[in-house]
């Protein structure tokens, strides 16, 4: 176990080193309609070019450039159409050919006027533009303009978006392999914790941290909830907990007992149940107490502290990082955005600090009140949080991260 001193000096270095630490999980297979939302385990290289012949862009019709007259006094006979979907035919010298969107490019064609730029007559057409306004390859995509044979399309580690959806599809892989779900078991400790539906006593509360984990747990489609259970703050009962997960998870959540009181146990319970610390407190405020480590089987355990508002900052900061490692993405950190204060209030401290934010347009936040980390009537409202570094008593640009 590390030293419960402060080993790092930024939240960054600490979640570097934690990610470090971090392998994703297995790999399965999965139909192309099915993987919205998963981790690509696999690039996605083109089986064949895109388009994969020279095809209209509109409806129109296909012509030789060189079978145009110096003026506009001409008139050139339809020769036949090719629809989308078959294949390309010989185009007869002095002839044009109706094409539609997507339709295969004639042989011997190389230009494409469209159906609203001719006069149609019957088995005949005109073109009612003068010929110096059409050049060669109008209205053609041509073979491979997309991408070609062998390119490749999307790397390992993305999610599979709507547009990454198609491209899989296009490009042949009907069934791409994806990281499977990560499996993440959530433990709630506290004696004076009561789960759903209880009446508390004055001196219980009841159990905020879960519901906000699994909400933030089911907005991840690449994430399933194994386990969501409760513990007492006992280390022998603690340490049982922990290994059961651990045997069936692939990441681990807990919240509370992570402090340095005597019924805060989750640190001894995750050496005892065979994990090696990472890191154990962090200057930051709030979630000083946090702890990370990785399991026997390279779990991710994050023992984020029990306050409300401590789990749902360290929760998005490092644990949905180490879930995403977890899980085969090429960019753990979610991207975030950098945004100013209106109305800052002078405030400094010497720690990293995390502040609830509300924002008021593009680019520009202000500060929600609230007493500690144990009050989430103010951050409830709020958009995400922004982290201020040590000492900085400014407007921004502070890095904000969305609930």
């Amino acid at each position: 176990m590390v030293s419960p001193t402060d080993q790092f000096k930024s939240p960054h270095d600490a979640l570097a080193a934690l990610l470090a630490r971090i392998e994703p999980v297995g790999v399965e297979q999965v139909d192309s309609y099915a993987a919205a939302g998963r981790v690509l385990a696999e690039p996605l290289v083109a089986d064949r070019d895109s388009p994969a012949h020279d095809v209209s862009a509109m409806d129109g019709y296909a012509l030789r450039l060189a079978d145009l007259p110096a003026d506009a006094s001409w008139r050139l006979e339809v020769a036949g159409e090719i629809a989308a979907g078959q294949p390309p035919r010989p185009l007869p010298v002095g002839r044009a050919m109706r094409v539609f969107t997507g339709a295969c490019i004639p042989t011997g064609a190389d230009v494409v006027v469209r159906r609203e730029d001719v006069d149609e007559d019957g088995g005949s057409i005109a073109v009612s533009l003068m010929p110096g306004a059409i050049r060669s390859g109008d209205y053609i995509r041509r073979r491979g303009e997309n991408a070609r044979e062998g390119q490749s399309i999307l790397p390992p580690g993305i999610v599979v978006t709507p547009p990454a959806a198609g491209a899989l599809v296009a490009f042949g892989a009907h069934r791409p392999m994806v990281y499977r779900r990560v499996r993440v078991g959530v433990l709630i400790t506290g004696d004076e914790v009561l789960g759903p539906g209880a009446v508390p006593e004055p001196w219980q509360i009841r159990d905020a941290n879960g519901p906000a984990l699994l909400c933030l747990l089911a907005t991840l489609p690449w994430v399933e909830v194994a386990v969501c259970d409760h513990s007492p703050d006992d280390l022998e009962a603690l340490t049982l907990r922990l290994r059961e997960l651990l045997a069936c998870c692939d990441a681990v959540l807990v919240s509370g007992g992570v402090s340095m009181g005597d019924r805060d146990h989750v640190p001894a319970a995750a050496v005892a149940a065979g994990a090696d610390c990472v890191f154990h407190k962090l200057p930051t405020r709030p979630g000083r107490p946090l702890l990370a480590a990785v399991g026997p089987a390279g779990q991710p355990i994050l023992g984020l502290p029990g306050n409300p508002v401590s789990v749902l900052v360290t929760a998005h900061r490092f644990a949905l990082p180490a879930l995403r490692r977890r899980a085969g993405w090429i960019t753990p950190e979610p991207p975030c955005s950098l945004v100013h204060l209106i109305a800052p209030d002078g405030r400094t401290l010497h720690l990293w600090w995390y502040r609830p934010v509300r924002l008021t347009g593009p680019g520009i936040a202000e500060l929600v009140p609230h007493i500690s980390s144990g009050d989430l009537a103010g951050p409830a409202s709020s958009d995400g949080f922004i982290e201020i570094p040590p000492t900085d008593p400014g407007r921004g640009a502070y890095p904000f991260r969305p609930w």
